[in-house]
């Protein structure tokens, strides 16, 4: 009896070491492919190890998924344990950059999933890449037209969006699409947005043009466009309430 008590407890220990290691790799990493870690994606496909792997799940508030023989750490919609935080991001936007500025690289960031994932058909995805010069346009006329409301009704789309769109407005509407003797332009808000994802494995920039990788396809597809908040903010984007 003894014995196999100590059996069991030692292939216990085994598992949780197998899940401890590919949520380390996880999180260092992102993802997790079985071409290159062929003994870890093969211990995540048992049964054992996947159930502590999900008490970890539950305590990080993430989730890992698994498509195509990748292993993928994506946070909740509101973690605040692994997802990002402002000021962790104030960084990328210049050492003068406040919460503000992230407010509305977080606006940007929505907006380019939106104008990359609305699509009505069976694949969400409705283009290849986005031109800067583009997108900067598309947001002028979005920034210009919610500038023409309210305050009321701009507090109220906060209200209801949890989206800081006065002071987005107002950095925008007042910044040069420009400049190489400014540090913060339109241009250079966009590639610190862009700058983000691709330190993610999410976008990146190519002769202008923003560009998603294999990825970030996957995860929207797969997860994040089943989401209510992110299908919340499509819809506003849809209807112009953002």
């Amino acid at each position: 009896m003894e014995l196999m008590e100590k059996i069991e407890t030692t292939e216990l220990m085994e598992h949780v070491k197998s899940a401890v290691k590919i949520f380390k790799l996880l999180i260092s990493n992102g993802e997790l492919n079985k071409r290159e870690y062929a003994f870890l994606y093969s211990e995540y496909l048992e049964t054992e190890v996947q159930e502590v792997l999900s008490i970890f799940e539950e305590e990080f508030e993430c989730k890992i998924l698994n498509f195509e023989d990748t292993l993928y750490l994506v946070p909740n919609i509101s973690s605040q344990i692994i997802g990002i935080q402002p000021g962790e991001l104030r960084r990328y936007f210049g050492s003068s950059a406040t919460n503000k500025d992230v407010y509305l690289g977080y606006y940007i960031m929505m907006f380019i999933f939106y104008q990359f994932y609305s699509g009505k058909n069976k694949d969400p995805k409705k283009t290849d890449f986005i031109q800067i010069n583009h997108l900067i346009d598309q947001l002028d006329e979005r920034f210009e037209r919610l500038r023409k409301m309210s305050r009321e009704e701009i507090e109220h789309l906060e209200e209801v969006y949890s989206v800081n769109l006065a002071s987005c407005i107002d950095i925008w509407m007042n910044l040069l699409v420009d400049h190489e003797s400014r540090r913060k332009t339109k241009v250079k808000i966009i590639e610190s947005v862009v700058k983000i994802l691709e330190e993610n494995n999410l976008a990146y920039i190519v002769e202008n043009q923003i560009r998603t990788t294999k990825k970030l396809d996957i995860l929207m597809r797969q997860y994040y466009l089943n989401a209510e908040r992110v299908a919340q903010i499509n819809e506003a984007f849809e209807r112009g309430d953002l």
